[in-house]
């Protein structure tokens, strides 16, 4: 092998390399949650109707605040009315997902969640970050209505497993307070569903605010 040649592949491997490293460790690293912001997030306006979609291919790694646009849409499962809204779920890169019906993928900004006097109001399901959308602290957990269904997942931001769960059946009537506590960091999901098992944005959660923390 001349050293030409010799050079051209060894430049060749540098930039495979080069781009395995980033694929891999630094371009997924966007979409931890310590870099989940408006700024940094990825993700590309689209309008998709019923297919199959793998990210990276038919539409850009990031958080999507997602919008049925039918009245009887499914994405990945969760049925949902028109004009439902999932925020901020993550694409990550390769994944492959299905959707029925015609959905606005719009890329997620986030912002803090609407606080009136001490109460944290939380509308749309989706998934949420403690101290850029949720203030941390110690709060009690309710809802306004009771026609819809309610599960709440908190996990550490870093750690695989769940640290508490609820989940509040139609109809089901709370007994007493749950308390919770959020530390800066932790990941909220939130789902609701209706008495028709589709995804609801109706009805409210609301987080009572209980000796605060800093952020």
């Amino acid at each position: 092998m001349t050293l030409n040649k010799s050079i051209a592949a060894l430049t060749l491997l540098v930039l495979i390399s080069g781009f395995l490293i980033y694929k891999v460790y630094i371009f997924p690293s966007a979409m931890s949650a310590a870099n989940r912001n408006t700024e940094n997030n990825t993700a590309s306006y689209k309008v998709l109707e019923s297919q199959n979609i793998i990210v990276g291919k038919d539409i850009d790694q990031g958080y999507y605040d997602i919008k049925a646009l039918d009245s009887e849409a499914e994405f990945f499962g969760d049925k949902m009315h028109e004009n439902a809204v999932l925020h901020a779920r993550p694409f990550y890169l390769n994944a492959k997902m299905s959707i029925k019906g015609k959905f606005e993928f719009k890329p997620s900004e986030f912002k803090k969640a609407v606080k009136k006097n001490q109460q944290i109001i939380m509308k749309d399901p989706g998934h949420y970050v403690v101290g850029t959308e949720i203030p941390a602290g110690n709060y009690v957990l309710s809802r306004t209505s009771d026609k819809i269904g309610v599960f709440v997942d908190i996990r550490h931001g870093t750690k695989s497993g769940s640290l508490q769960t609820i989940q509040w059946d139609i109809d089901e009537k709370v007994k007493k307070p749950i308390e919770i506590e959020l530390k800066k960091g932790y990941n909220v999901y939130i789902k609701k569903t209706g008495k028709d098992g589709y995804i609801s944005n109706e009805g409210d959660l609301i987080l009572e605010v209980n000796n605060q923390e800093s952020n």
